[in-house]
């Protein structure tokens, strides 16, 4: 009996043990963004569907100079946060334009329809 008793004892430790490590060590992390390749097709996507809006709201030609920086987050759907380098220019003014980092987050719907969460002129990791 007392046998047993160690025996099961000593089987519980160890399923406790494992059961731990692997909380520990194997959990994925969901929710949080990570980095992805700014060449990515669905970042591109993301961005041009941006510009698309943006350019309507603004009345302005907005033209992507290129993506600094571009994270994805898994939720109900797919956010994409995206640090862009635009070049503006009002449409109705003859005059020079100007060049901006925006920040912007970009959700996909399992819908797969586009909208816009954030945009906010911002320097991208100190790069003016």
């Amino acid at each position: 009996m007392k046998n047993n008793l160690r025996k099961i004892f000593s089987l519980a430790v160890f399923f406790l043990a494992v059961g731990g490590a692997v909380a520990a060590f194997g959990q994925i992390k969901t929710g949080g963004y990570r980095s992805v390749p700014v060449n990515d097709e669905a970042v591109r996507d993301a961005a041009d569907f941006a510009l698309e809006i943006k350019s309507e709201e603004l009345d302005a030609e907005i033209s992507l100079e290129g993506i600094v920086k571009a994270e994805r987050q898994t939720v109900a759907g797919t956010n994409y946060r995206l640090c862009l380098k635009l070049y503006i220019s009002d449409r109705e003014e003859e005059t020079d334009g100007v060049t901006l980092y925006v920040k912007t987050v970009v959700f996909k719907g399992l819908d797969g329809e586009y909208s816009i969460k954030s945009w906010v002129e911002e320097t991208c990791g100190g790069k003016k």
